[in-house]
Order: structure tokens, then sequence, then C-alpha cells
């Protein structure tokens, strides 16, 4: 039954991608053909500089990881600013909402404290409220999460301030917690200020959930309303979480009639394999940030940060320009899925099998890999004695930036030996090919 259900999963998820490719395109039906790859030209300069995050969900303990986290994010990019040579500063730190778990004070305090111990005057703080700002009012009322985030962060909950030269536009959700009809209009009105100053340069938007059908996780997580007013509007980049989709993901940029950036979460990174079979946590320790130059001509350069390894993704660079016009666009679904190729894994790959303190065993092997590395293994380990022991479907270890081959955990297993099956597949759910290999469990 687990081998049939496995099976069916990988069908769903290849069926369901066409379906999204479909439904991902339809604003970007101007950018079809084959996609590239481009970095930042080597003399870009820098005239801002800002890091986004978003999924912090503090819960007001000082020793809490996602609390230190928070603190690093901020130490790790003041010393890598003061070693570039054009431009030093950190002008601003974007936090996309959830960074309490429940909207408590004492979320609020530790959230305070961190920023109060790390930030600089150079640096602006800039937040919205996600869901989790709610959660601890809705079942009475829900507005109470105003009320406390007016009495700890800001008496404006959205808000629109310039740096340098730079428009950010921050949107929180309706007193409900759950909707953003009530703030259309007020964005309509800040991004037709902002874009009617300089018609050319991009206009950065931040709110909680992704909006619908654009970044990975906006299907599960999106809301439709933000959409309507971003689509109009070129020149914006969006930036979200909720999902705590892996942001490592080619699919978590995405570019049509304006640009999305999907945030993940700086507690951990999940993903969903095949967009209906529910969320899946990425393996072991994961969560990141993006950090986002732009330079005085608009152009932008945008750099993922791995929090757990404090270092930044090696591979993973995007460089956006001419974002006010919309039919030259270099990251859009169809152009990014055109990249993909199946999966390989390196000569003479092997698996070998250990057992954890727990006594689960823990496949271990080599990382496959295309033009992006593989998003998932589909995993099948048998015996002649009992049949089908393990059927399942694991996410990679693509959410970090240090990768040194796979370590699967695939639970206990009988004494014996198994045959083992792996099979790699990409981020569009190209299928790789097979890794086999035999285990003896003592």
């Amino acid at each position: 039954m687990n081998s049939f259900k496995n099976t069916f999963d990988q069908i769903m998820s290849k069926s369901i991608t066409s379906l999204i490719d479909v439904l991902f395109s339809l604003s970007h039906i101007k950018n079809l053909g084959k996609g590239t790859k481009i970095n930042a030209p080597e003399d870009f300069t820098p005239v801002l500089r800002f890091v986004v995050c978003s999924d912090i969900h503090l819960n007001g303990e000082e020793q809490q990881e996602a609390a230190i986290r928070f603190g690093q994010l901020f130490e790790d990019i003041y010393a890598f600013s003061q070693k570039c040579d054009a431009y030093k500063r950190l002008d601003a730190v974007v936090v996309a909402g959830d960074f309490t778990g429940g909207g408590g004070e004492a979320e609020y305090k530790m959230f305070n404290a961190v920023v109060e111990k790390h930030i600089k005057d150079e640096t602006k703080l800039l937040c919205v409220l996600g869901n989790h700002e709610f959660i601890n009012y809705r079942d009475y009322n829900a507005s109470i999460g105003y009320d406390i985030y007016k009495k700890y962060i800001s008496e404006e909950v959205d808000t629109h301030v310039v740096i340098n030269g730079y428009h950010f536009i921050g949107v929180s959700y309706d007193n409900d917690g759950k909707k953003f009809k009530g703030k259309l209009l007020w964005l309509r009105e800040q991004l037709d200020n902002a874009t009617k100053e300089n018609p050319l340069r991009p206009v950065f938007v931040y709110q909680h959930p992704h909006p619908l059908a654009t970044v990975y996780g906006s299907i599960n997580w999106g809301d439709t309303d933000l959409r309507k007013v971003l689509s109009q509007y070129p020149q914006v980049v969006d930036f979200s979480g909720h999902s705590h989709y892996a942001p490592s993901d080619p699919r978590s940029v995405w570019q049509g009639s304006f640009t999305a950036v999907g945030c993940g979460s700086l507690s951990a990174f999940m993903g969903n394999l095949n967009y209906i079979d529910g969320d899946k946590d990425a393996p072991g320790k994961s969560g990141g940030f993006w950090l986002v130059e732009v330079d005085n001509a608009g152009n932008i350069k945008m750099r993922l940060y791995d929090i757990e390894n404090r270092t930044f993704f090696s591979d993973i660079e995007y460089y956006f320009e001419n974002l006010a016009d919309d039919k030259k666009r270099t990251y859009t679904w169809s152009k990014q899925k055109s990249l993909d190729t199946k999966p390989s894994f390196p000569k003479n790959a092997v698996i070998r099998a250990e057992k954890d303190n727990d006594g689960n065993i823990i496949l271990k092997f080599p990382s496959a890999s295309g033009f992006y590395p593989a998003e998932n293994y589909k995993v099948t380990v048998s015996s002649e004695k009992i049949g089908v022991a393990v059927a399942d479907t694991f996410i990679s270890d693509y959410v970090r930036a240090s990768v040194n081959g796979e370590n699967i955990n695939i639970g206990t297993l009988k004494s014996g030996e198994y045959k083992v099956k792996i099979i790699a597949y990409s981020p569009y759910a190209k299928r790789g090919e097979n890794l086999k290999g035999t285990i003896t469990v003592k």
C-alpha cells in the first residue's frame, strides 16, 4: 500500500506541476522561452542594503534558538557589510510577520530585546503583523493583536517609508488577522504615490502571506486580494513568508506582472512534494533570510543566507534589472523551469546505512543534482522476507548552504538484508536516475 501511495504521489506531483505551469504562467505569457542564469556585474555598486526575514516565532525565552538566530542575523550582516569595499551600511531589517509565536507580550519583549541589543542607528527596523501575532486573541477579540503591536512596535500597523530614495511599503492583516480587504485601497494609494515619483525604480512591498500563484507555497498559503493590486505595478518587488517553504528552491522567486520572493523562515524550512499532500519539514536544522542590495540605477542583487551554517548559499544569486518593463523578465516560472534538468548521482555513488542513538536507520548517500539540486528522493526499502518495509519521499538537503551528502532517517528496521532504491526528483518534478544498493541491519 505504501509503495502504491508513493508512486501515486509522484504521478500526482508530475500532473499537478503541469497544471501549475499553466496557472503560474498566466500573468507572463509575454515572457515564454528559454531561461538563463545571470549574476550581477562585477562592478555592481550598492547604494542600499537590507535583509528580509520572516517567521521567527519567538516564545519569549532568551535562550530559544530562534532568538539567538535573530541576533546572529544582525551580527553576521553587519560583519559582512563592514568587509565590503564600496558600501558598508545595513540600511534596514525587514520582518515579514510571525516574529512571535502567539502575539504574547513576553514574545514582543524578547523581540525588542534582541533588536535593541544588536541594531545600529544606521538601520531601520520594518515590521508587519503575521497571523501568529493574533493567535492568542482570536477566540475572543483578534483586534487585541493590533493593541499589543502598537504598544511594543509602532502605532502604525501599515507603513510607507523611503530609504535612500527607495520606497518600502509594509502591509499588515486587517484586525481579524486573516484578510487584507480593508488594506487594498491604502496599498493602491501608496503604490500610486511611489511609482509616480519615479516609474522606473523598484518599490519594495512586504506582507506575511504570499500573493496567490506566485512563489513556491503560494498555492497552499497564498492570498488572492493582494495579488489583484500588486499585479498593476510591474515595479513591485514583493517579499512574503507564512509557508516556511524553502527559499533555496528556484520556485521561491517568481516574476510576472510584478516580482515576488518567498522568504521561508528564520526558524525552519518546509516544503510540499506534490502541492496537495501536506507540508513536510526539511531534514535537520534549517533557516535563512535574503540579503538585498540595490544600485543607483535600480538594479537588484539578491543572495540567500543560511543562518544555521552562518554562510551564504554559494550558488544562489538573483539579479533583477528593467523591473518596470514586464516584457523583460528573467525569472518567470516557465523560464526557470526550462533550465531544469534530470538530477543525477555522482559516479560510483553508494548507499550506506547507520543506526542513530534511538535505533533509527539513517541512509547516507551522495546528493543528486542537475541544473538545480534534487528537491526530493523517493526511497524504497525491501527484503525477501517482509517485502516493502519503507516507501516514502523525503525532502533533500538542498535547504542548506553546506551539504555533505544526504542523511535520511527511515525509522527502525528488523535485522536482515535489504535492497534500497532511491530516485531523485528535481524541483519541477523531473525524474532522475536510480541509485540502488544493499544494506545490512544488525
